[in-house]
């Protein structure tokens, strides 16, 4: 199963697209006619189903401790039933709600290399009479390959032994929960459905290519390549060959006849990076491929048809460009057809900057084999004060940097290479001295806490997890059981 999704596990695919492929490599192998992968929410403690057979619902969440998987996850315990109707655990909604008729079930729990149980992997009907004890032990075997898998995907695991994993944003790889991060997923996921062209804008360092690469990933072209062309890297005596190919002779030393990137890009996406910088007498050649898909190789003398989707990034000012002639008004909006603006790492809140510098510190503990596994609480704060203006490339390389020079299970604001006296992040009002006697219980300080931000911020419950560097899930959670 893990060959299987290989190739998935590593690309900034949706986490349903990639989870699915996990469900139907195991329904195919148990025979059965459904099969369902719940996820543990770390924060509520509800069971999520990421992937489920179930056309007629997009999400099933169950509450703790709900129904047979509900069971399974608290208990760790594996249940096979004959004839789930027969037992009390089973809970009849789901089946009520889809008109599916659940007759056998077998669900085993999803647990990790430490043991701690991440979800639960539940099979219904299997197609020839019930589930065995063969089944129940090959079931336990691909679980143990799912939660393997997990662990090489950018869902980030509760702490230590504690169940569940986090549900931030859709997409594998692109880490982030901000508002802002929010509704870039919203755009993107639009984009992907579509054939429209693409122009990506943003700062140096916020990821644009990797959101190049998740749109194509979630295409219909997925299948295709992604060929990538970075057009301020190009000399500009060579980019018009490298884009549009070359026939034999067309220039001093051309040989042969060599295919171009758009040739090359043949039922998939071309992506072109900084497409500000594409030379002014090119920019006619890339709008006639944009109004009519065609193109002629350099010194050829007819044109050919490619079935190429663009996708173009830049951090310039195109509009400036355009109003002192340095770029074509029609090719500007030709390449703006949908357009997505990747915010700067500034933007995005502490929160983000936690859930990346945590994401870098176990990709690079891994593979420069360190001991770190956690981030102290000082190097969070210098992290968290910091103004990337190197975005989130520049924060990537600190972390890894840093791992290299930690030779400790927690990482300290001494192994970050950071400029000294950074300004530290702002107070909320009124809290730079709470004035708690000694000993007052954590919880009550906590709760309290939460309280003033909530009222500093007129009771907006986004705002005030923002400034807290948690998740509005969470928040909503700790004000549910205070």
């Amino acid at each position: 199963m893990l060959h299987s999704v290989a190739d998935l596990v590593g690309r900034p695919v949706t986490k349903d697209q990639l989870l699915k492929a996990m469900v139907d490599r195991v329904k195919a192998d148990l025979q059965a006619e459904r099969g369902t992968l719940y996820l543990i929410d770390a924060e509520t403690g509800d069971l999520v189903s990421r992937v489920a057979h179930l056309p007629e619902l997009k999400e099933i969440r169950l509450g703790p401790g709900k129904g047979v998987a509900g069971y399974v996850a608290q208990t760790g315990e594996s249940v096979r039933l004959p004839d789930a109707h027969q037992d009390a655990r089973f809970f009849r909604g789901i089946d009520e709600r889809t008109g599916f008729v659940t007759r056998s079930m077998l669900a085993v729990p999803v647990r990790d290399r430490t043991g701690a149980i991440r979800g639960v992997l539940q099979m219904l009907n299997r197609r020839s009479g019930e589930f065995t004890a063969e089944d129940e032990a090959r079931s336990l075997e691909l679980a143990a390959q799912v939660a393997e898998a997990l662990e090489l995907t950018s869902l980030r695991a509760a702490a230590g032994q504690a169940p569940g994993v986090f549900l931030d944003g859709p997409f594998n790889h692109i880490i982030g929960e901000s508002p802002a991060m929010q509704a870039l997923y919203e755009r993107m996921l639009a984009a992907a459905s579509t054939e429209a062209t693409v122009l990506l804008r943003g700062e140096s360092g916020t990821g644009k290519t990797l959101i190049a690469r998740a749109i194509h990933d979630n295409s219909e072209r997925h299948a295709g390549p992604l060929v990538h062309v970075d057009c301020v890297a190009l000399p500009a005596g060579l980019i018009e060959s490298e884009l549009f190919g070359h026939e034999r002779g067309a220039f001093t030393g051309a040989d042969q006849r060599v295919p171009g990137k758009f040739e090359r890009a043949e039922g998939g996406t071309l992506f072109l990076d900084e497409i500000g910088d594409l030379p002014l007498q090119l920019q006619g050649k890339l709008l006639r491929f944009l109004q009519d898909h065609t193109f002629e190789r350099l010194g050829g003398r007819g044109a050919l048809e490619a079935d190429v989707r663009i996708i173009s990034a830049t951090h310039a000012d195109l509009e400036a460009a355009v109003e002192s002639g340095a770029y074509r008004r029609d090719l500007y909006y030709r390449l703006r057809v949908v357009e997505l603006t990747v915010p700067p790492l500034r933007e995005r809140g502490p929160r983000d900057i936690e859930l990346l510098a945590e994401h870098f510190l176990g990709v690079y503990a891994r593979r420069h084999r360190r001991s770190a596994r956690a981030l102290g609480p000082a190097a969070l704060r210098r992290l968290q004060a910091q103004p990337w203006p190197g975005n989130v490339r520049e924060l990537e390389h600190c972390i890894e940097s840093a791992v290299v020079l930690c030779r400790e299970d927690i990482l300290d604001a001494r192994h970050l290479s950071l400029p000294a006296g950074a300004p530290g992040p702002v107070p909320v009002a009124d809290d730079i001295e709470a004035g708690y006697p000694v000993g007052t219980p954590l919880g009550q300080v906590e709760i309290d806490h939460i309280r003033r931000t909530l009222e500093a911020c007129k009771g907006n419950r986004s705002e005030a997890a923002k400034l807290l560097g948690i998740g509005r899930n969470t928040l909503a959670r700790k004000l549910r059981d205070e």
